[in-house]
């Protein structure tokens, strides 16, 4: 061995034991190293001594000492039996101690496992006790491997040491939902995926419940999922859709109340019949006559089918509100009758005056010059039947005056429509048409000649 190979290798040497004892002090110094105990500082000097000793011999190497290269190799031979010498009883006692050190902290942390399951399971009975749900999970043979106790309580069962069978629970649901259960469960189950059911729940107690439960396959031949209670939910559907019906209801009885049409702006039939009947007495009362003027559209079930129901109901109330602009007095009624018919109660006018309004009304629709493909004329519209009433002798009731008027408004839209019909009692009934009513009219003589 030369000079050089000697310096190397101790220089070598007091590095390898510089770092070991570096790294050494390192491990020791970590968190969990007191295990270890003292014994550790004595194997870190130990190795310190080694990396001192062979810095040293290399230190008299560079120097020539005498004996230098003959002591290196005995120097590091001898290091190593101290070293091992060292680490056999720090080895030997760190066994036991790191065992019971780790035992420790797996104690640790299972306790804090154990805190924080139980703080869940404590949050998740809260919440189920809340908001009224329970979880569950059973197997396809029908066992039942969790049951929590808020199922307990929507069951209206008692919560026993053990968990209930499958055929118990399923006897709490009426036959068709305990089917229908039963079948979903097995298939969801078998071939996966995930169902919702809605369910009667029947208690012990004789309380039915209305319940949704949800759940969905987890691995093979096993389900689990949720049991939710909405009963306050159903119940509150229940007595929506009763207020419901009651406000239609009230709606229904307020527009039988209401004296006013709400498509056309017109009085409505109620209004109509009330002030019939009223002008009818007063009419016997003072023997003065009382007319009525009987308006249809014509083809008005072509109109809508053409233009549609949104254009029909435009068309209806434009119509009406021509025919309320024709002038009349204090006492006239203008009403919606029925469907496309519009009646003109005329209190003091004969037949005669009837039937000329009812002219004026024709004309006056007419010059509106509203499109109907469907009408002969390429224009909308209207027939009238006029009847009037005189005495006792010519009719008893205020219905025949409404009776007469249709037969006459009958027989206007037979003759062809577009026209003006006017009963007449004293020639037997006959009908007699307005063929070809006045195109100008002066309106204060057509109101004084309403009664002639």
């Amino acid at each position: 061995m030369t000079i050089g190979q000697a310096e190397l290798s101790a220089l070598m040497s007091a590095l390898a034991y510089a770092s070991v004892t570096l790294a050494l002090l390192q491990v020791f110094r970590a968190r969990d190293a007191n295990i270890l105990g003292n014994r550790r500082w004595i194997v870190a000097c130990v190795l310190a001594a080694e990396a001192g000793l062979q810095t040293l011999l290399l230190l008299g190497l560079a120097h020539k000492w005498q004996g230098a290269a003959s002591a290196l190799p005995l120097a590091a031979a001898a290091g190593q039996l101290v070293i091992g010498l060292s680490l056999w009883p720090l080895l030997a006692g760190m066994k036991s101690q790191l065992a019971r050190a780790m035992g420790r902290c797996l104690r640790r942390r299972i306790e804090h496992a154990n805190s924080v399951a139980e703080s869940a399971r404590a949050m998740l009975e809260l919440a189920e006790s809340a908001a009224q749900f329970g979880h569950w999970r059973v197997d396809l043979a029908g066992r039942v491997f969790e049951w929590s106790a808020a199922m307990y309580r929507l069951h209206g069962v008692t919560q026993a040491g053990f968990l209930p069978a499958m055929d118990t629970v399923l006897e709490l649901f009426p036959s068709e939902d305990r089917q229908s259960l039963s079948n979903t469960l097995a298939a969801t189950m078998a071939e996966g995926g995930e169902f919702e059911l809605k369910l009667r729940l029947c208690r012990p107690d004789g309380e039915q419940r209305h319940v949704i439960m949800r759940g969905r396959a987890i691995g093979r031949a096993t389900a689990a999922g949720v049991l939710v209670d909405v009963t306050l939910q159903h119940q509150a559907e229940a007595s929506l859709r009763e207020a419901n019906t009651a406000v239609l209801q009230a709606n229904a009885a307020l527009r039988e109340l209401t004296l006013e049409d709400d498509l056309t702006g017109l009085s409505n039939r109620r209004q109509f019949d009330l002030s019939l009947v009223h002008e009818f007495k007063r009419a016997v009362r003072s023997s003065l006559p009382l007319g009525l003027a009987l308006i249809d559209i014509d083809n008005f079930r072509d109109y809508n089918k053409i233009y549609g129901s949104i254009a029909g109901d435009a068309c209806l109330r434009r119509v009406a509100q021509a025919i309320k602009s024709v002038p009349r007095r204090t006492g006239d009624v203008v009403a919606r009758h029925r469907g496309g018919q519009i009646a003109v109660l005329l209190p003091l006018a004969d037949d005669k005056g009837a039937a000329r309004v009812a002219s004026v009304i024709l004309e006056t629709v007419q010059a509106l010059q509203i499109a109907h493909t469907g009408s002969g004329t390429g224009f909308l519209t209207i027939s009238c039947g006029a009847a009037a009433f005189s005495s006792l002798a010519d009719a008893n009731n205020p219905q025949e005056l409404v009776r007469r008027a249709g037969q006459a408004l009958d027989k206007a839209k037979t003759e062809g429509r577009n026209r003006v019909v006017r009963f007449d009692l004293a020639m037997n009934g006959d009908l007699h048409e307005f063929h070809n009513p006045p195109q100008s009219l002066d309106m204060e003589r057509l109101i004084k000649s309403r009664v002639s």
